[in-house]
């Protein structure tokens, strides 16, 4: 400890260059280590199952789901296959909720096969894994639900109804930890036999032979080692064909087995499991190596700066007998010791921000519950690496200098040049390039969220009417909501543009009499829907009711070749027949970044819509007092079953978080980039200026003015920062391309974003250069000649 005394009088002699260090390493080690936290967890996901090598998914080209019965029948026609499960998520985030004592509860539910416990190898905290899911009406609840449901009382054995089985009462069989870095989406929180989905969604039942919902229900299978899955795949598809009518009809023209540990990076959705754009996991890694090399870069900037204040005590030690070598590590144990100091302050940081973290990265993170050996062992494999990066350059430069250099000054001359400059090429190309790409991904999300729909909206409240399973009270809530005076409109809707409606694909025919495939977005609707969302039909034809309003999007007749004049009906291959009633411009729901389709809006008789959705629609003013009262007014009605109402403007916005978290996660590191960049610069500045006085004074004593000092100054940085552009142009590009392969949408021109990000840096670099300059060119330049 005596031996860093002199260590510690320096760094409290120069504070800046402490504050600067420590901040910039401790807030750069806090990403690094929250995003080295999200990667290694979702590198790691499934890693609780059982033999996950051996479970495989069924997908299609579309995405990793189909049938219970699909499960069914190919395991009756391969016997490889040793088990298979499944798995279905449509009662979760769909308003499921417990009731217990009248007590009304929000609940998320999986329903799965029987077997699913023993498929996995899930292991419970209390029940028989082997009898848990054997009833129909039993439950096995995580942790958190059962504490939320029974407080701290033992829930195994308790009873409890579930919102979508109005009959029977579901006995608690098991509690299971809740999940947590599995293939099983963390917000689970109950889970329940497949027999459950008879009463969410018909089309997946077990029991429904048509087998209308065909992406409901994600197939698992184990197959035994040394079995390859697909050695039947073409056997298998044309199984398929013979009773499954998405291959029927050619929506899918491919089936194969996906290995499950692939599903969570895979581009092939899976709306039963979990899973993560790797692209996405990519450039937040590479984000946070940038911002750690920056704040590297910054301390080493910073120590060969200061190199020339260290390199008289270096050199005293060398005249007193101490070897270059000895110099040279006491030099590296010194940037181990800073470097570790940031790391703890580092790690403190990131517990501290990891709430916020996890909603910008849309996962889950625990850096301290994620501590073991390996992690230790690499957290001190990183700073040893670190710190060899770190303290590496100032230490050869220090310890292999002949001390009657520094005594005579031309080691100060040897090294204020080529390192600075070198690193403050680095330093700003990298910084450039971070903004380029943030700067280049907020102009996209802009024009995203402002991509013309088809339609517009003003203030709308979105209320769940699925939940309530009464159609009384729903028109109730209507009838009583149009009597308040800041109500414009209200409608019962199956569907919103922004949901997606439900889809109907079948098979139309064209112009030339072929049956072509049409995949419709339907809105079943009563007509205050068109004034909400101001959709104006074309050539309404005002058919009688009977025949029912069906007004057709215009691409439906472009994709057909049909002439709207001439077409009064559409007929699909089983002779349905369906009046065409009007036309309307295209909208877009959903995200404008999936493909567009189709959509048909059937208006019916308000007390005829089975609706999903209670749309209301409110006049200016205050619209948080509004939506109080429009709350209390629905949880009167619905007699206080769960529901959370939404502006629809939210809901918009809702449809696109993973950008839009993306975009402030990027915006946060390109903040700390800028904030490591112009700390470092400007104590760069500084000390650079330092030691460039004698150099001045000696040009001023010749004639050199102010001014002229100044623009030397400016030239140097100017001249950085241009070369700095080589290193930025090819990691703008790259970044830009990634960001254009996650958004899927039309590009725009880089070059002005690259040109805004490389004024707004220039302006930084040289406007501290020009402030810091500012007393330094005017002071008298006797002052430092006499000083040599």
């Amino acid at each position: 400890m005596k031996g860093l005394k002199t260590y510690f009088t320096y760094l409290h002699r120069n504070k800046l260059f402490t504050l600067v260090n420590v901040a910039g390493l401790g807030i750069s080690l806090m990403f690094v280590l929250l995003i080295a936290n999200m990667v290694v967890r979702q590198l790691t996901v499934g890693s609780d199952i059982k033999d996950i090598e051996h479970i495989y998914v069924l997908s299609n080209e579309e995405y990793s789901a189909s049938n219970y019965l699909v499960g069914e029948r190919l395991a009756n026609r391969y016997p490889e296959m040793a088990d298979w499960c499944a798995v279905n998520a449509e009662a979760c985030n769909s308003g499921s909720y417990a009731v217990i004592d009248n007590r009304k509860t929000s609940l998320e539910i999986y329903c799965v096969k029987d077997n699913f416990l023993r498929f996995f190898g899930y292991s419970l905290l209390s029940g028989n894994p082997e009898q848990a899911l054997v009833d129909a009406h039993s439950i096995v609840l995580t942790e958190s639900a059962a504490r939320k449901l029974f407080g701290d009382e033992p829930a195994e054995g308790k009873m409890l109804r579930l919102s979508a089985d109005k009959k029977e009462m579901y006995t608690v069989t098991g509690i299971i930890k809740d999940f947590d870095n599995s293939v099983i989406p963390d917000e689970v929180e109950a889970i329940v036999p497949f027999d459950y989905v008879d009463f969410v969604n018909w089309g997946s039942s077990m029991r429904n032979p048509d087998m209308n919902n065909m992406g409901g229900t994600t197939i698992l299978v184990r197959f035994p080692q040394g079995v390859n899955p697909d050695q039947k795949a073409a056997d298998m598809l044309s199984f398929l064909k013979t009773f499954s009518w998405g291959y029927q009809h050619e929506l899918f023209r491919e089936a194969f087995w996906m290995p499950l540990k692939d599903v969570c990076f895979s581009e092939i959705m899976s709306l039963q499991l979990r899973q993560y754009n790797p692209v996405k996991v990519w450039i937040f890694l590479v984000a946070g190596i940038l911002i750690l090399l920056m704040a590297v870069f910054n301390y080493v900037s910073m120590c060969v700066a200061q190199v020339s204040y260290r390199a008289k005590e270096m050199a005293t030690r060398r005249l007193l007998g101490s070897s270059a070598r000895s110099i040279f590590w006491r030099l590296l144990g010194e940037s181990a010791l800073f470097t570790t100091g940031a790391f703890l302050l580092a790690l403190l940081l990131a517990k501290a921000v990891e709430p916020t973290a996890c909603d910008l990265l849309q996962t889950r993170l625990d850096i301290w519950g994620d501590l073991n050996a390996i992690t230790l062992l690499t957290y001190l494999i990183g700073i040893i690496l670190l710190s060899l990066l770190a303290g590496l350059v100032p230490a050869v430069l220090l310890s292999h200098y002949h001390p009657l250099d520094v005594v005579k000054g031309t080691f100060r001359r040897k090294t204020k040049a080529v390192y600075l400059r070198a690193l403050y090429v680095v330093q700003s190309g990298l910084t450039v390039a971070m903004l380029t790409c943030t700067l280049y991904l907020s102009a996209q999300i802009y024009r995203i969220l402002r991509e013309p729909l088809g339609y517009t909206y003003g203030h709308v409240l979105d209320y769940p009417a699925m939940t309530v399973g009464s159609s009384e009270k729903i028109r109730l809530f209507r009838d009583e909501a149009r009597k308040k005076p800041f109500v414009k409109n209200v409608c019962l809707t199956a569907g919103t543009p922004v949901n997606r409606g439900n889809n109907n694909t079948t098979q139309l025919y064209d112009n030339n009499g072929i049956p072509q495939n049409v995949s419709f977005q339907v809105f079943r609707t009563d007509s205050a829907f068109l004034d909400i969302f101001h959709i104006q039909v074309f050539d309404d034809r005002k058919l009688p009711r009977k025949w029912g309003n069906m007004y057709f999007s215009e691409s439906t007749f472009d994709s057909l070749q049909l002439d709207y004049a001439r077409t009064a009906e559409l007929r699909n291959e089983y002779g349905r027949q369906y009046a065409v009633g009007g036309r309307y411009a295209d909208i877009k729901f959903g995200s404008i970044l999936l493909p567009q389709s189709p959509t048909m809006i059937s208006v019916e008789h308000p007390d005829k819509v089975r609706p999903w959705n209670v749309l209301v629609e409110t006049i200016e003013g205050n619209q948080a007092a509004y939506k109080r009262e429009l709350d209390a007014l629905f949880s009167e009605v619905v007699e206080g079953i769960p529901f959370e109402s939404k502006w629809y403007a939210d809901e918009m916005k809702e449809v696109y978080k993973d950008l839009l978290h993306m975009r402030t996660t990027i915006v946060a590191f390109t903040c700390a980039a800028l904030l490591i960049s112009l700390l470092g610069l400007t104590a760069m500045s500084i000390y650079f200026i330092s030691q460039r006085k004698r150099d001045m004074a000696i040009r001023k004593v010749f004639g050199s003015s102010a001014g002229m000092e100044r623009v030397r100054l400016l030239r140097f940085s100017l001249l950085s920062l241009l070369a700095g552009m080589l290193l930025a142009v090819p990691l703008a590009w790259f970044g830009v391309q990634q960001i254009d392969g996650i958004l899927h949408y039309s590009p725009m021109a880089v070059w002005g974003v690259f040109g805004v990000a490389f004024l707004l840096v220039a302006l930084i670099s040289l406007g501290s250069v020009c402030l810091i300059s500012w007393r330094a060119v005017r002071e008298n330049p006797v002052n430092h000649i006499k000083t040599e």
